[in-house]
């Protein structure tokens, strides 16, 4: 089973792919899709343009996305729930379908503590998947979407 993971972000959106052959759990591929355009169509354009290229590439059986964290700064939450929106539409147009985790949850799986930092959550990730931080330096989004991804594949009751 192949599962694409995404960590949605307006300025930086994370992908991060996991294989599961048996019991054993393989990195295959990540990245940061830094969504620099000014104009936020122009920002879903790219993003969208870039999961196709993505999804080409990588055949996924399955997508996990860590669901928004819901603030008090409304404008945010809209922007993250087009994105969401543009996340959701690609992987409908695929037929790939989608679950989505909590960060508390995601948090929880990966390092027994529901609210351990990003520091926390990218030096398990490293330890899982058995990454060289010093050769393989995940971003903090990338990071983060291989943590769905790699939340998905334990099982994890959303």
């Amino acid at each position: 089973m192949v599962v694409i993971g995404f960590d949605p972000g307006s300025i930086a959106f994370g992908i991060g792919i996991l294989k599961k052959e048996k019991d054993r759990i393989s990195y295959v591929y990540s990245e940061e899709i830094k969504l620099q355009e000014k104009d936020f169509y122009a920002k879903m354009k790219v993003l969208w343009q870039r999961l196709e290229g993505i999804y080409q590439k990588f055949p996924s059986d399955c997508a996990a996305i860590e669901e928004g964290f819901l603030g008090k700064n409304v404008r945010s939450m809209n922007i993250l729930a087009a994105v969401r929106g543009v996340v959701l539409g690609s992987l409908l147009s695929r037929d790939i379908p989608l679950i989505s985790y909590s960060p508390r949850a995601v948090k929880l799986a990966l390092t027994g503590f529901g609210n351990a930092s990003k520091i926390q959550v990218s030096n398990v990730v490293n330890m899982l998947l058995n990454l060289n931080p010093k050769t393989n330096s995940l971003g903090p989004d990338e990071s983060d979407a291989l943590a769905v991804a790699y939340c998905h594949l334990l099982g994890v009751k959303k």
